[in-house]
């Protein structure tokens, strides 16, 4: 069952209107009016430790990277004919069955790499042709779910012809050449899935409602 895209009013976000359409298939979770501007957002990691009985330690770190775990809160979302945001929400999170399905958000704070700082994703070896597309924060590098535009450069040149895969990967036509810097910049999605199967909200007037927390988890790539 497809979902219509909800396209937010240009005086709640400034992003292009298409990056709310999704991408590999998968659709976005909407950024509504009511939405509060404060999103909870922290990196989790796994990691196991040992202790022996001489008291030292042993920590094995499991994952390369982190998964986010997100939070968001919907001050005052609508209920009418004219304008029912709710039915927005519960139409996302019943045609994924809560936390079966999987879905994109798009962070207003954090989903663009700019052209002038382009990140890299790999080097060229004269044969390989499929490369998982990265960000950058700061000298941390991560992998990139999904994208939307995306400008890519082969040693500051446009590059060749490719395509877009799920889950983040460009697949080339011509494998780069070799020694060859290869960098991208646009949008991109948080790949997430919901990390409950009940969303709940509190009528607080007659076509009014709030909904204090909806919480997802990012996924892997």
């Amino acid at each position: 069952m497809s979902i219509t895209p909800y396209i937010p009013p240009a005086t709640v976000s400034a992003l292009p209107t298409g990056i709310w359409s999704g991408a590999a298939g998968l659709p976005v979770l909407p950024f509504l009016p009511g939405q509060s501007p404060t999103v909870t957002k922290a990196p989790k990691w796994s990691t196991q430790v040992v202790r022996t009985a001489s008291g030292r330690e042993r920590r094995t770190a499991y994952w390369p990277s982190p998964l986010w775990q997100f939070e968001l809160q919907y001050e005052v979302v609508r209920h009418r004919p004219s304008a029912d945001e709710l039915a927005t929400l519960w139409e996302i999170f019943n045609v994924l069955r809560g936390q079966y399905g999987a879905f994109l958000f798009v962070d207003p704070t954090d989903c663009q790499v700019p052209s002038s700082t382009p990140a890299g994703f790999g080097t060229g070896d004269g044969s390989t042709k499929t490369f998982q597309l990265q960000r950058q924060l700061a000298s941390f590098t991560e992998p990139v779910y999904a994208v939307f535009d995306p400008v890519v450069l082969e040693s500051g040149s446009p590059a060749g012809a490719y395509t877009l895969e799920p889950n983040g990967q460009i697949v080339f036509a011509a494998a780069p050449a070799e020694g060859a810097a290869l960098t991208w910049s646009g949008y991109f999605y948080f790949g997430c899935r919901f990390l409950e199967d009940e969303f709940s909200f509190e009528q607080i007037t007659a076509q009014l409602w709030s909904g204090k927390s909806l919480k997802f988890t990012s996924l892997r790539p």
